[in-house]
């Protein structure tokens, strides 16, 4: 007898039991043949895995590294910014500066000094990466670096099209636009302290060079042997032939001892030894130089080959000036020296006054006093404005030359580096001159303008 409870349970069994007869009835059959389709390529699934590279892996010093299937560098590390900086004299050095970077289009250079950072001072590698993590990435970046004797501000230009939602250089307030001008100011004036503290690198003048001095106050007749004379120097000293700077400035002051001294017959004879010099601007440092020549419109003053200097009777420069002593030799007269011995001159990059390019000597016409070219140095400044051997100057930055002497025409011709100044050239044949700007200390190549550098930077790279 079958109860209802029965008959449930017995259902149940039969309708668990229906699938696995229907599914072993349909294996049974063969399957339905489809025809077969060509197999599309995931090219946006390799895409979109392409796209995504492996997140890069924290260094153990905290630094982001790059991932190992050569995924991007993460912000915060110099590679990122696109420069490899070394530790300065209170700055980071840039060795390097990759094309595109965040650091070429800040306008950063190999050799560049960086001492900040957007606003951040940066004395080292590790202040300019710290200040590189700390850039929430606005519009554009901004520095302070040395280059060369010249303290740059450098900025980034801004993007051709400005993000949503931000604000632009004109949206600053007056308050933003002080602060910003504040923290620039300040920033190139740490960057000059930086720059007058560089320690002094020596520059040796060789042997055999020479120089031209005079007395201003002339010779009296009664010089005699062991008296110290006092001289001032009219013929500037170059570093070297390439005469961007000098290291012996014109207006600086030489001390001679008198050696010896003899009268015969109204010939006088004095033996003078060079000891010393003042540099204009400068410290003082030792040499030793003898009187080669002499120059000027007195006559009877000679010097023998041994270096004595030969005058005649003494001469009065007037009436007046007779009581007061005779002169043995003119104010005007100059005297050139040759140096026995090579002169170490030791002074920071600030002391050394740069030029455009040329060289000069005094060339008196009817119409005055000119100074002509005699050289010209390719690559500079005064051969891209124009300058030739051969032309003649008739004003150095404003003065006429003919209220100058050739050490007021070395003065207004070297200056601070990459300074600007204006000289009136009148070219052979030509009846007006021609005003052409000049630029010191600076060098051309390829139509690119970069500063010259320092005498003693040059000798490090021809050691390197």
């Amino acid at each position: 007898m079958i109860t209802r409870s029965g008959s449930i349970v017995l259902f149940c069994a039969a309708l668990l039991a229906a699938p696995s007869a229907s599914w072993s009835a349909s294996a049974a059959k063969p399957a339905r043949k489809r025809p077969a389709r060509a197999a599309r390529p995931a090219v946006k699934a390799t895409q979109e895995m392409a796209a995504a590279p492996a997140a890069p892996v924290p260094s153990e010093n905290g630094e982001r590294q790059p991932s190992r299937d050569g995924g991007p560098m993460a912000a915060g590390s110099l590679a990122d910014f696109g420069a490899v900086l070394r530790d300065g004299e209170g700055s980071a050095e840039a060795i390097a500066v990759l094309p595109d970077s965040e650091a070429a289009q800040l306008g950063l250079a190999p050799e560049d000094r960086l001492v900040s950072l957007n606003g951040a001072p940066v004395r080292s590698r590790s202040d300019a990466r710290a200040a590189w993590r700390r850039w929430d990435g606005g519009l554009r970046l901004w520095g302070v670096v040395r280059r060369g004797l010249r303290v740059l501000e450098l900025r980034s230009r801004f993007p051709d099209e400005e993000p949503a939602f931000a604000r632009g250089p004109k949206d600053l307030s007056p308050r933003e636009s002080l602060l910003r001008d504040g923290l620039l100011e300040r920033s190139a004036v740490s960057a000059q302290a930086v720059l007058a503290k560089a320690p002094s690198l020596p520059i040796s003048v060789p042997a055999r060079q020479v120089l031209w001095v005079r007395f201003p106050k002339g010779l009296p007749d009664t010089v005699a042997t062991g008296d110290v004379l006092q001289a001032e120097v009219t013929m500037a000293v170059a570093s070297d032939a390439s005469l961007d700077y000098l290291c012996l400035p014109p207006r600086s002051t030489v001390w001679g001892k008198v050696l010896q001294t003899s009268s015969t017959e109204g010939v006088r004879a004095l033996r003078i030894h060079f000891f010393k010099a003042a540099l204009a601007g400068g410290h003082a440092v030792p040499l030793s130089a003898r009187v080669l020549d002499a120059a000027g419109d007195q006559p009877m003053v000679k010097v023998s080959p041994g270096g004595t200097l030969v005058l005649g009777e003494a001469v009065s420069l007037d009436e007046r000036k007779k009581r007061r002593g005779s002169l043995i030799l003119r104010p005007d007269v100059r005297l050139r020296l040759e140096l026995a011995e090579p002169v170490t001159v030791m002074e920071p990059p600030r002391f050394y006054p740069a030029g455009a390019g040329l060289w000069i000597r005094t060339a008196e016409s009817e119409t005055g006093r000119a100074f002509e070219v005699t050289h010209v140095i390719p690559g500079r400044s005064a051969e891209k404005a124009g300058v030739r051997v051969g032309d003649l100057l008739r004003e150095i930055a404003g003065r006429s030359t003919s209220d100058m002497d050739f050490g007021d025409a070395l003065a207004a011709l070297y200056g601070k580096p990459g300074s600007l100044f204006k000289v009136a050239v009148r070219k052979p044949g030509a009846e007006k001159p021609l005003t052409l700007e000049l630029k010191r200390g600076v060098q051309f190549k390829d139509g690119v303008e970069t500063p010259v550098p320092l005498p003693f930077e040059k000798r490090e790279k021809a050691k390197a």
